[in-house]
């Protein structure tokens, strides 16, 4: 979407009608009101600014503790529909006006104005170079120049550059809006973050790290009274153990459920699966800066081309999950190719690229921490067996923890995903392999032609410009010079008791307003 004047928005995002939330449903109704949910891994960190918050687990949290100015309605098409503010107008697309609501109380019971939402998008948290939440706020907001208070209820924006999507970004992470006075009284970014002060439906209580998080019911919550009294989110590593936590009725909600634990859930008349295929990717990232034998950009084509990735789908997901033609949503419209192909299987040419790149057999490493994605070391047993079985003498090193994945030098290949928090390829293909973002930044790759494309990508205004960057953006990605590959779609299932009527957003994110849970 293209935000081009004051009537084209408030068509898209309405008036009273398309306020976002329904009349709450108290969670008595459906036998929950203390939610425990079980997930595989929990950061104690509670900013989304926060280096240690970029992630999905982080995400699911964040959601219950954070509103921003805007969400997508995924009901509706996929457009704006009004949060914290009731408007955005610009006529040039470098200057963003956004109207707040009124009468909004932070946790504290400060009320939300303009001065907060400019402090949660400025100098001193997230523009300067120095502010903490700098370089996690440039992956988001990387057209963002400048945001000022223009009176108590009005925000003013300004990019450096014309960013057709930065409507859109205000709805995706690093976009919760913060109470100004509590931050300011916060010791520092860190402290600041492990007790934040914000306007989403539940509020902060308690955290232990590698333990619980705790959230409850925001009272003064502008969208009405949340469903739930509080939240808990327990951290429980092992899939086995969620499943089995589920089933003695310990949590009345658990993540990221493989296929293989699906029967032993729904043999339980008492519970049932929600889930499935998300806007998201599940992907793999190669290091060829590091690593001298995967700077050939042929050998990393050799491994995408070692991947059967139907396979893998039609064996260990039953076919319950898609492959997209590459880094590609359908949720992107014009900017959508849908005759690219999907990403193929072909081991013929897979070894005569290993010839071509002088491959002797030396060892190739793959590090995984094993239980943080659905099934991961499932699939990162398969993929190393068909590497393997190509040629490739590929060895699993299993890691504690994502810093030892990630630290270890050289770092050869890990496990990763792309988050889509908007539809748009901005959204994750732009913020996980660009030019700002942290894989590239952090030395595991580069290619000029594709920082070159993304200014086009994420500047031009025409819709058909951006489509021509971007597909020639997927063609570095796929066959050029691939800094990893798109495995399938990053599917999220979750277990849960039968009568908390409640189902994902279409990001796999985890949203307990009011209207979101039936009765």
């Amino acid at each position: 979407m293209v935000v081009s004047s004051r009537r084209n928005v408030l068509k898209l995002i309405g008036a009273a009608s398309l306020l976002p939330y329904a009349a709450p449903v108290l969670a008595q109704q459906n036998g929950v009101a203390n939610l425990r949910v079980a997930m595989q891994d929990l950061r104690s960190e509670l900013d989304p600014l926060h280096n240690r918050s970029t992630a999905l687990v982080s995400f699911r949290v964040l959601e219950s503790l954070y509103d921003k100015l805007f969400a997508i309605d995924y009901q509706n098409g996929g457009q704006l529909k009004p949060m914290l503010a009731e408007a955005i107008d610009t006529a040039d697309s470098l200057v963003f006006k956004v109207r707040l609501r009124q009468g909004v109380k932070f946790h504290n019971g400060d009320e939300l104005t303009a001065e907060d939402v400019a402090f949660t998008f400025g100098p001193e948290r997230m523009l300067q170079k120095d502010a903490p939440g700098y370089w996690v706020g440039q992956i988001t907001f990387p057209t963002l120049a400048e945001v000022k208070a223009v009176d108590r209820y009005a925000v003013e924006f300004k990019t450096k550059t014309p960013d057709p999507v930065f409507a859109k970004r205000l709805t995706s992470y690093g976009g919760g809006i913060v109470c100004k006075a509590a931050f300011l009284k916060a010791g520092n970014f860190d402290q600041w973050a492990k007790s934040p002060v914000a306007a989403g439906p539940y509020r902060f209580v308690e955290s232990v790290e590698n333990s619980h998080i705790k959230l409850e019911a925001h009272q003064n919550y502008w969208g009405g009274r949340p469903p739930l009294e509080s939240i808990e989110f327990r951290m429980v590593r092992e899939p086995a153990a969620r499943v089995a936590g589920l089933r003695a009725g310990d949590f009345d909600l658990i993540t990221t459920i493989a296929p293989d634990q699906f029967d032993a859930i729904t043999a339980d008349t008492r519970l049932d699966i929600v889930g499935g295929d998300t806007m998201s990717f599940r992907t793999v990232q190669y290091d060829s800066l590091t690593n001298p034998l995967l700077a050939d950009p042929r050998m990393r084509r050799a491994l995408n081309l070692g991947i059967d990735r139907e396979g893998m789908v039609k064996s260990l997901w039953k076919g319950r999950i898609s492959i997209p033609r590459s880094h590609q949503n359908t949720a992107y419209g014009a900017l959508y190719n849908a005759d690219r192909p999907i990403p193929a299987y072909d081991p013929s040419r897979a070894r005569q690229l290993m010839k071509e790149a002088g491959y002797k057999g030396e060892k190739i490493i793959f590090k995984t921490v094993g239980d943080y994605y659905t099934a991961e070391l499932a699939e990162t047993q398969i993929m190393a067996a068909m590497w393997n079985a190509i040629g490739l003498n590929v060895e699993i090193q299993r890691k504690e923890n994502w810093s030892q994945v990630q630290d270890d030098m050289p770092r050869w290949i890990n496990n990763s995903s792309d988050g889509t928090y908007y539809p748009d390829p901005a959204a994750s293909f732009v913020s996980r392999w660009g030019s700002a973002s942290g894989f590239q930044k952090g030395g595991y790759w580069k290619n000029e032609r594709f920082n070159e494309l993304e200014k086009t990508l994420v500047g031009a205004l025409d819709p058909a410009e951006r489509r021509r960057a971007y597909q020639e953006m997927l063609d570095i990605f796929d066959e050029i010079d691939p800094p990893g590959t798109v495995l399938h779609s990053l599917a999220e299932f979750f277990g849960k008791r039968a009568d908390f009527k409640w189902s994902p957003t279409a990001t796999g994110l985890l949203d307990f307003r009011p209207g979101t849970i039936a009765s």
